[in-house]
């Protein structure tokens, strides 16, 4: 009966509701980030490339928007003999837009973001642009051009740039707390952020996000994404303690962070919590599997009466979810054991 409710890495961004940060009323589109171009062409600067399509990612979910998480991306682009980080021209970027839409399954993106980066003796330049591929249209680059060690504070203001080229509404207040939450991490925090949530291989991910951690300790997205590491794993007093690190919640994955938090606090026998925590992912962002997982924690208590409500609440923002079922036949057996569910 036990499902993780851990997405590994950049996967856990599709589950960030747009309530979660978009104004009501923000219009809502589905993106496939490529990685950037490495113009100026020094190896030493290509994890700029991923990290800089990963941070925008970040950014645009925060938005309300969806993204197309790297794994699916890694696969469209093998797929269609395109190597990371490659120039891309107009014409082969639309073909590859009509292919994503043509899929029978996964995230039916409609736009496409090209992204490209120069850097020259400390000054750097990123530029994007946006393509509505429904309409087969590009909207102007946006570019930002600072020094080095200002990489984050440009790639918020790109990344501001581009949502209000799309007409995306950002709720208010929200400038200002992107504003500290990048004037607060350090350039060198951030590069092994960038190449730990790009490395495939969980134990290495594991170790830059611990690493990460000790350069910016009480990074808030590399506690959150090393708990879901060690969440999946069902490591629980470990995964509780890294979460545990994190001096706030981690943007863009406020609600999931707590949805963790209570997962964790179920692995460890304690529901008390596992409540408290889901109830706070569901003041953030309500979501079927916040209410899935409350119901959890409220069975896990003795609380039928109040897990069967929660998993109702569930089954109407969810349908397609056959855990939610599951669960509610497994909560009236063990309410009724001579019942037939």
């Amino acid at each position: 009966m036990r499902r993780s409710f851990v997405l590994l890495g950049a996967a856990a961004w599709l589950m960030v509701p747009a309530s979660a940060s978009a104004a009501p009323g923000a219009s809502a589109h589905a993106y496939l980030i490529m990685p950037f171009e490495n113009t100026a062409e020094d190896p030493a600067l290509d994890w700029l490339s991923a990290g800089l399509a990963h941070s925008l990612g970040e950014y645009l979910l925060g938005f309300g928007q969806q993204v197309m998480d790297p794994e699916e991306r890694t696969v469209l682009l093998e797929g269609s003999g395109i190597p990371p980080g490659a120039p891309l021209a107009l014409a082969s970027a639309l073909e590859l837009g009509r292919r994503t839409l043509a899929r029978p399954t996964g995230l039916r993106v409609d736009r496409l973001v090209l992204g490209r980066f120069n850097v020259d003796q400390g000054d750097i330049t990123v530029a994007a642009r946006t393509i509505d591929l429904k309409r087969e249209k590009a909207r102007p680059w946006q570019s930002r051009s600072g020094r080095l060690k200002d990489l984050l504070q440009l790639g918020r203001d790109l990344a501001l740039a581009m949502a209000r080229d799309e007409k995306i509404a950002i709720a208010d207040g929200r400038e200002e707390f992107l504003r500290k939450h990048t004037e607060d991490v350090p350039l060198l925090a951030f590069e092994t952020y960038c190449r730990a949530v790009c490395e495939s291989d969980s134990k290495e991910r594991l170790r830059l996000l611990r690493k990460a951690l000790q350069q910016y300790p009480g990074f808030p997205k590399a506690a959150y994404q090393a708990g879901a590491l060690l969440a999946r794993e069902e490591r629980w007093v470990d995964a509780a303690a890294v979460l545990g690190k994190a001096s706030s919640d981690p943007f863009p994955y406020e609600s999931d962070y707590h949805l963790l938090i209570a997962q964790v606090a179920l692995g460890r026998k304690d529901p008390q919590t596992a409540i408290a925590e889901a109830r706070r992912a569901l003041a953030i962002a309500e979501s079927a599997r916040g209410h899935l997982l409350l119901g959890r924690a409220l069975q896990a208590s003795g609380d039928s009466p109040a897990a069967l409500a929660e998993l109702e609440k569930a089954r109407s923002a969810d349908l397609t979810d056959a855990e939610i079922e599951e669960l509610r036949r497994t909560i009236e057996r063990v309410k009724n054991p001579r019942s037939t569910p």
